[in-house]
């Protein structure tokens, strides 16, 4: 199979080059610059697939509560957004439930490739607890990290934890110790605890400046260590979550190689506004944004296409370097860049064509799915 006249992207040089991608059982097999082929992409852009390493769900369903058929048709969504990979995400509930999640997203059919799970929560701290529910969250227990990790294989985990809490040294050292990545989330760490977890081990920031402390002149807090691009941080572009001129500052500060994309998408999501639930709390939706019975934030209605396209707007960046942040940044982030996340030899073939406003064509695993 080959798509050519295309626009290709080299995430090495961060460049579009003129040429065609084949590819044989899922797996890129050249790159080249032959003018024939299956599909004539007819100077579209052609792009890795699209991966988001933190949502909740769409369409209706929640990941939390979802069987494995509801979820199967769920992913279906994502696909057609260009998002070729996914790690849904376990959240704050009773340690069972979340055993259960994970088996049903285990046990979900799909196209689109769930190389991993996240789970966020209940392994955070109850003063920045977001759409947590702060009596379901769980002391830091390394036989907990030990058995999730041991429950999720053979797919990656991802965990966010709030570095400051008790126990969390040795429950970070157990995480990664089972092959786990770590990210820095719903905490109040200040920035030398925040580093601290950097050194430890810990890669990114789970949605920065969302349910973290926030930066300030004499304490940069959890915030100011994200800004510090020292290691990948999540951004929800929705600019809702966060303002457009912060987005901008904060990609300046970062920059295009540690900038995250991600949708933090729930239920509600390419769903009419009203009443949905997060992992059994309730979610009012109006206008697209979701907001809980307290008044917190409660995940979004977005998907990372359109974060891509907000992100061009707030930053102004060549469209060359955003890519990153949606492909090869989250892929590294989760430790899924051996397979996916640029297009290259030897990769799964995980692609789309776009024509920067629209996806026109998605490539998952080397199935085609029409949009």
């Amino acid at each position: 199979m080959r798509i050519y006249n295309a626009n290709v992207y080299d995430t090495e040089k961060r460049a579009f080059f003129k040429g065609s991608v084949e590819y044989e059982n899922g797996i890129i097999t050249e790159i080249s610059d032959k003018t024939d082929g299956y599909i004539d992409a007819e100077g579209a852009y052609l792009l890795p697939g699209l991966i988001d390493v933190h949502t909740h769900g769409r369409g209706g369903v929640d990941f939390m509560s979802a069987a494995p058929e509801q979820i199967s048709e769920c992913f279906k969504l994502y696909l057609k957004h260009g998002i070729t990979t996914v790690f849904p995400c376990v959240m704050t509930a009773p340690y069972n439930d979340i055993l259960s999640a994970i088996d049903n997203i285990k046990n979900a059919k799909t196209d689109i490739n769930v190389d991993g799970i996240h789970v966020e929560g209940p392994y955070v701290s109850p003063k920045r607890p977001g759409c947590h529910v702060v009596s379901q969250l769980r002391p830091l227990y390394c036989n907990e990290a030990e058995e999730l990790t041991k429950r999720i294989l053979p797919k990656k985990t991802h965990f966010t934890v709030a570095p400051e809490l008790e126990g969390a040294e040795m429950f970070i050292k157990t995480l990664i110790k089972n092959g786990a990545t770590v990210g820095i989330g719903h905490s109040d760490c200040r920035y030398d605890e925040a580093m601290r977890a950097l050194d430890l081990g810990c890669v990114s920031f789970t949605h920065t400046f969302n349910a973290m402390r926030e930066l300030k002149h004499r304490e940069p807090g959890t915030a100011g260590a994200a800004l510090s691009g020292r290691a990948y941080a999540e951004f929800i572009c929705d600019l809702f979550h966060v303002s457009a001129p912060v987005i901008d500052i904060s990609y300046r500060a970062i920059g295009c190689e540690k900038f995250v994309i991600i949708s933090d998408s729930i239920a509600a999501a390419e769903m009419e506004d009203g009443i949905y639930y997060l992992s059994g709390m309730q979610v009012n939706v109006k206008d697209g944004k979701a907001i809980n019975n307290d008044g917190a934030i409660a995940g979004s209605t977005t998907n990372i296409f359109d974060g891509l396209k907000n992100l061009c707007k707030a930053t102004s960046a060549p469209f060359e370097d955003l890519v990153l942040t949606a492909t090869a940044n989250p892929a590294k982030q989760v430790g899924i860049y051996d397979k996916t996340g640029s297009i290259e030899v030897g990769k799964r073939a995980d692609m789309i064509l776009t024509d920067k406003e629209n996806v026109l064509l998605t490539v998952a695993a080397g199935k085609i799915i029409q949009n």
